[in-house]
């Protein structure tokens, strides 16, 4: 599977909304010039119970980690201040998850952080731009669960790019949790190998001010008796943009096939804006496929009824969007990210709706 060329540090090679994939993020337009480059060799901290805190893109070597034995990987990337001006790091790798075997990822990406000894001192707001992608390969009868918090600086460009081949009776899960960036985009392209190849990419968004967050997903099923599920949900407010983009293609002789796919997304007020995209081309005759979008404000029988019962309107407002958002998070399977993620969304809810 191949990804479309993209060099952070060669403006030639940025996509714009020319290109159809890029139609509602446009990254020549938000990336003027090519930012300082970063040597992201040699950048990386050591890995502790499978946790490994990594510097401006410098993945670790992930299969190294498996083969220790660790079935749980937490990655944790923060932008490292180098230089005083605005920087580029950008890198990939690999991780293979053998036959059989059971992986849990946990990724983190926010912004500067200043360290000193090994221990973060401070965080800092200041502008970088990141070009990362991951390839994801599963074994027959392998299970990986990828689980992502994207938590970055309002004046990020940020670029976060997977690839995932499934196997027979492999299962990928990916729940992926963010609040965008100046421009932040999060790809993911699956092959799903059928023969009892579960797939499920799940998300949500809470975006405010200017934030730009481009969650895009393309998933091929060419071969019978695969299964697709989806569940993206979202809110946004202010002038912020969300775009969703997810296309699953069901190929000649992929019968058997079970694919939904389902978008929806809150607007809070006029002036912020969503584009999405969602679609399912067939060419297979037994399947099961549909997919749905909706995108609408908040129902005002709910706001009245919880109004009723004593809560103020700006109350009432946290409460039912911070419920609309949960469900994504709450069917994350393992206990502790689970726990994680909640906290996380609970934060940000409370943030979201600060004045």
């Amino acid at each position: 599977m191949t990804l479309t060329a993209l060099d952070i540090f060669d403006p030639s090679s940025y996509p714009t909304r020319r290109d159809e994939e890029w139609k509602y993020s446009d990254l020549s337009r938000a990336l003027r010039e090519a930012p300082s480059r970063v040597d992201v060799s040699n950048t990386t901290s050591p890995v502790t119970d499978g946790a490994v805190t990594f510097f401006n893109g410098a993945y670790p070597d992930l299969n190294a980690i498996v083969d220790e034995g660790q079935n749980r990987i937490g990655l944790h990337q923060v932008a490292h201040p180098l230089f005083e001006e605005a920087f580029g790091g950008q890198s990939e790798a690999e991780l293979t998850v053998p036959a059989g075997r059971e992986i849990t990822l946990f990724e983190t990406y926010s912004g500067w952080e200043v360290w000193h000894d090994g221990v973060r001192t401070e965080k800092d707001e200041r502008p970088y731009a990141a070009n990362t992608t991951l390839h994801f390969i599963l074994g027959e009868g392998a299970r990986l669960t990828r689980v992502v918090i994207l938590d970055e600086p309002e004046e990020a460009i940020s670029i976060r790019r997977s690839t995932v081949e499934t196997a027979q009776n492999s299962v990928f899960k990916q729940y992926v949790f963010s609040t965008g960036a100046k421009f932040q985009r999060f790809e993911t392209h699956v092959t799903n190998a059928g023969h009892g190849a579960e797939v499920e990419l799940n998300g949500a968004y809470l975006l405010k001010d200017k934030r730009h967050f481009d969650l895009t997903t393309r998933v091929t099923h060419a071969e019978i008796n695969g299964v697709t599920a989806q569940i993206i949900r979202g809110l946004v407010k202010d002038s912020a943009t969300a775009v969703f983009q997810g296309r699953i293609l069901v190929e000649r002789g992929a019968d058997g096939t079970a694919a939904r796919m389902r978008h929806q997304a809150l607007i809070l007020n006029d002036g912020a804006h969503v584009r999405a995209k969602p679609e399912l081309e067939i060419y297979a005759d037994d399947v099961q496929c549909a997919h749905g979008n909706t995108i609408g404000a908040l129902d005002p029988e709910a706001l009245f009824f919880c109004q009723s019962r004593g809560l103020s309107e700006e109350q009432a407002r946290a409460l039912l969007t911070h419920a609309f958002v949960l469900p994504v998070a709450e069917a994350i399977e393992d206990d502790d990210l689970r726990a994680k993620v909640l906290e996380f969304l609970e934060d940000k809810s409370e943030d979201f709706h600060a004045l």
